[in-house]
């Protein structure tokens, strides 16, 4: 399933070290966020949260409307429809990632709520972010599939990469306003996504090299 030719690579040679860094700096961040707001609750916002919560705005629906590209069912038809398109194009290192990554990232905030057990006003479980963190997820796998087909200079797959922040900050956005998330629990969630995205992105590559130079011995 993951033989391609060579150049399929999911992340270029160039920008691998700088990929593998920030899944290094995201696991870093969602490890001291998950410390920091184990088992707390609305009494112990930090000053970022305090500074930026807002009550419940009451343009509901236009807030939903917002954060529909995080939700779990968007996510999964997306990724699916992304996974066909990609096998069917032969890239089917891109549709195993499609699946993969989304699937992981919503596999972690999914448990990672209960056992890090943090509550917003209502009581819901907060922390980290699965709308942002979904629509984190989508973007990330989004650029990659942008830089097997543009081939940007280094800056640029970088700059592709970077952008995956867009989706996951609308979303974001939207479930602060709504009052279901605290803005770290956002941080969480995009950290979340580029730890499982990025990370089973170079995980892919690196067996397919392991695979190719085990094969030609």
């Amino acid at each position: 399933m993951l033989r391609e030719r060579p150049d399929g690579d999911l992340l270029p040679a160039g920008v691998r070290r700088w990929v593998a860094l920030a899944v290094l700096l995201a696991a870093a961040a969602l490890a001291v966020l998950t410390v920091r707001f184990a088992g707390t609750g609305p009494d112990d916002m930090s000053r970022l949260d305090r500074a930026l919560l807002r009550p419940r705005f009451r343009g509901r629906s236009a807030l939903e409307a917002l954060v529909w590209i995080g939700a779990p069912q968007t996510v999964v038809v997306v990724a699916l429809v992304a996974a066909a398109v990609a096998f069917w194009t032969g890239r089917r290192r891109l549709a195993a990632l499609a699946v993969l990554g989304p699937g992981i990232t919503g596999v972690a905030t999914t448990l990672l709520k209960p056992a890090i057990d943090r509550t917003i006003v209502d009581g819901d479980l907060a922390f980290p972010s699965g709308h942002t963190a979904g629509a984190a997820a989508l973007g990330l796998v989004a650029a990659i599939a942008l830089i097997g087909v543009l081939h940007p200079t280094r800056l640029g797959a970088v700059g592709l990469l970077a952008a995956s922040v867009v989706p996951a900050a609308i979303a974001g956005t939207g479930m602060v306003l709504l009052g279901a998330h605290y803005p770290t629990d956002v941080l969480g969630g995009y950290a979340t996504a580029v730890t499982a995205v990025l990370g089973t992105a170079l995980l892919l590559d690196a067996l397919v090299r392991w695979r190719s130079r085990t094969s030609q011995k």
